[in-house]
This record gives structure tokens, sequence and C-alpha cells, in this order.
């Protein structure tokens, strides 16, 4: 290797060309025959590896460009699904007119596409565990679990309002029959598609975009997935994440109930947005005063699941207002510090005062029974100075039971089992220098005796 090789090198130089074989970086002057076929081999893996890896890279773009026509196809179909709904509501258009007909037609549309979009996110997703997996057919990677999360998943994007005014027959809880659209329940469960969101969220966060963060999951063992990084946003934000769920929730809850209720008596001056909203809002909150209750079986599904939905961000804003209030290491080592000094403080305190009692009372005793009444009052402050010392000492052995916690333990195992590591390997070092002394020792006791015979002689 010469030195231009050097001269021009640069971070865009492969080590290995895939047409040519050239190994720019192999002193060729200093490589036998028996090497070579090695090296070749090692040229052909590392090809291999890399290919894979630029595969990878590129089906992970194509998955997340799917993921991005899935949430814009979603977000286009409950915007045209909401614009549908209100215009009815507010008898502008009819279900059997032709606005709403073309506007269902445009919303089956882009459900077909976004279906197909779906199906083509899972042939990626297959696609790129084959490549990690090594194997060449991605139906050998699609598990049970994933066949049926498909189906799912395809069954939960497929409901919409169709085209056409369908209707179906509908007792109210009160026993009214009369027919009414099915458009309501299939509007509702169209919001369901937000699911996406998260997708969306997973594929453009830097947790799955950093090339360390995926190497250090997949050698940890560890799933970069919606889970990980909810997680991993309630730890960074909690407040600001936990806002947005409960105000996406709130708004979400308020417009299914409305629809529910004003598909189903469109006449009620109950049903206005202030009216429903405040209905959402004490079901949110597990209040439930029972000034207002939903009119409709629909809305009161929706309440139970609007309630289910407040105890799970309740219970998570509790844990995040505890673990705000919680002490860091620094304050809660600050904290007991402070405590101690105050607990010896008291004990201090507490028997100067018994040693002034004691005092008070060997002096009275000496003038006899005159002093009675005034001894019995020194020998109650005795008895509760001694009291107050063994409080305090009591106290200032229990403050610091809490003070170390699992992760200062296992922190601090680990810092015992680096000294111990290191302390081995120079007892190693010791060892192999005191036994090449021995053996200097030995090679000179016998250069002595060699000696001493040839001067004997």
């Amino acid at each position: 290797m010469s030195i231009t090789d050097f001269a021009v090198d640069n971070a865009k130089t492969p080590l290995f060309l895939r047409n040519k074989r050239a190994r720019k970086y192999v002193d060729t002057g200093s490589v036998e025959m028996g090497d070579l076929s090695s090296s070749n081999d090692d040229i052909k893996t590392i090809g291999k590896l890399g290919r894979r890896l630029i595969r990878r890279k590129k089906l992970i773009q194509w998955r997340r460009w799917i993921i991005d026509m899935q949430f814009a196809l979603a977000l286009f179909g409950i915007l045209l699904m909401i614009i549908e709904t209100e215009l009815y509501i507010a008898d502008h258009i009819s279900k059997a007119g032709i606005v709403s007909f073309y506007i269902k037609l445009i919303i089956s549309i882009s459900t077909a596409c976004l279906l197909i979009a779906i199906w083509i996110g899972y042939y990626l997703g297959a696609q790129i565990r084959s490549v990690d997996a090594g194997v060449k057919n991605w139906l050998s990677v699609m598990t049970t679990y994933t066949w049926c999360a498909l189906a799912f998943e395809l069954f939960l994007c497929a409901i919409h309002p169709f085209p056409g005014d369908i209707k179906s027959n509908y007792k109210s809880p009160y026993g009214i029959k009369r027919k009414v659209s099915i458009d309501a329940v299939a509007s509702i469960l169209m919001l369901t598609r937000l699911y996406l969101v998260a997708k969306f969220a997973v594929v453009h966060s830097m947790l799955l975009t950093d090339t360390s963060t995926t190497s250090i999951g997949a050698l940890s063992r560890v799933k970069i997935n919606t889970m990980f990084v909810f997680k991993a946003a309630m730890s960074k934000k909690p407040g600001i994440l936990l806002m947005l769920v409960m105000v996406c929730t709130f708004l979400c809850n308020s417009w299914a109930m409305r629809t529910c209720e004003l598909y189903y008596e469109k006449n009620s001056e109950k049903n206005s947005y202030l009216e429903i909203m405040w209905l959402v809002a004490i079901t949110f909150l597990t209040i439930g005063y029972g000034d207002r209750t939903p009119q409709s079986y629909c809305g009161r599904y929706i309440s139970i699941v609007t309630g289910i939905m407040g105890v799970i961000t309740t219970a998570l804003l509790v844990a995040i207002i505890t673990r705000k209030l919680e002490q860091t290491r620094a304050e809660r080592y600050v904290f007991n510090f402070v405590n101690r000094l105050q607990n010896e403080n008291k004990k201090k305190t507490a028997a100067a005062n018994a040693i002034k009692a004691l005092l008070r009372i060997s002096i009275l005793k000496k003038y006899g029974k005159d002093y009675i009444k005034e001894i019995r009052n020194y020998e109650d402050k005795l008895k509760q100075c001694l009291k107050e010392m063994r409080t305090a000492m009591g106290d200032k052995y229990h403050i610091g039971d809490e003070a170390v916690g699992m992760v200062d333990i296992a922190h601090e195992v680990s810092k015992i089992e680096d000294i111990i590591v290191r302390n081995a390997s120079k007892t190693d070092g010791v060892n192999n220098r005191v036994a090449s002394i021995e053996l200097r020792l030995d090679s000179i006791d016998k250069k002595l005796d060699v000696i001493s015979k040839i001067l004997v002689k």
C-alpha cells in the first residue's frame, strides 16, 4: 500500500467493491497464496452483509413512506366523514342526496387505498424481519399473531359510511321504535383510525431513526415499537403528552356523543355542544352528578368508553405527580443529613436537661422533705428527657433506611465488580512477575552452582 492511497482516502471510499472485488486496505505484497482463498471468502461474506444492510435501510425508508400515506389517507377520510355528518345534522343535505353520495364515495375510495397501504406496510415489515433473520421467503417470518393483527387492522379500517341511505330498525331505551341510519355507528367507529397517529409518531421518532438506538435495542433484545416510544415520551415530557391525550380524548368523545344523540334525538335542546361537553367531562372525571344522561344506547356505550379512558388517564396523572414530588438522590441525602443534625441536637439538648434535672434533684434532697413536690416535678422532667433521648437515637438510626434504593445498590455493586476485576488483573500481573523472578533466581542458582564447582576444581 502506497502513500498516495492514504492521500486520496476519504469516508466515501468503499472497503470492497461489488464487481471488481478490490481490496484497497490489504497489503498484497505480504499475503501468501494460502491466505488468498480465506480473504476472498471474507470479502464475499462482507459483501453479502453490506447488501443486506443496504436493503434493510431501503425497506425501512419505504415503510416510513407507506405509514405516512396511511396517516394522510386516514385523516382525509375522517375529515370528509365529519364534514358529511355535520352537514346532515345541520339539515343542509340528506342521506339520499347526491352530495352525501359523492362524499361517501370519496371516503370509500380513500378507505380502499388505505387498506392497500396497510397490506403493503405489513409486507414491508415482513421483508425487514426476513432480512434480519437471513431468510429469503418473507412468508416464513409471518406468525399467526401477525396474520391476526393484519386481519383485525384491515377490518377496523374498512368500517366507514357506505354510499347511499342504509337504515335499520332501532328501539330506544324508552320503547320508541323507528328506522335510523347506520352512518352514526359507522362514523364513530371510523374514529378508531386515529391509532395510526401512534404508528406515525413511532416511524418519525428519533428513537427509531437513530442508528445507534436501533443497534443497542437489537443487541439488548428490546423492541423499538409504539410502547417503547410512549414510555420514552412519558419519561421525557410526561405532562405535555398526558395533556395531549386528555384533550384528544375529550374532543373525540364529545363529538362522538353528540353525533349519537343527534342521530336519535335530533330536535332535543339538550344535545348542544355545551351540554354534551359537560356530560363527557363529568363522565371522564368519574364524577357523574346525574343531571345529564345519554338518551341512546350508542351514547351509553360511549359513556362507558369515556369512563374507562378517564380512569386510565387519572392513574397516569397520579403516577406523574408522585414521581414529580419524589425527592431526587441529592435532595434525599441533604434531607437525611439535616435530619441527623436536628436529631443530634435534640439528643444533646435532652441530655443537658437530664443532667440539670438530676443536679436539681440531688440538691433538693439535701434539704429534706420540704421540697418533695419540686423533687417530683424534676423527676418527671428527668424521665421526659430520657424518653426524648431514646426517641432521638432511634430516629437517627432509621433516617437512612430508605436513603439507598435498588438503583444505588446496583450501581455500587457494579463499581465493586469493576474494582475486583481490576485488582484481579493486577494480581495476575504480579503473579506473572513473581514467577519470572523465580525463574531467574533458579537460573542464577544453577550458574552459582556451576561456578562453585569450577572453583573447587
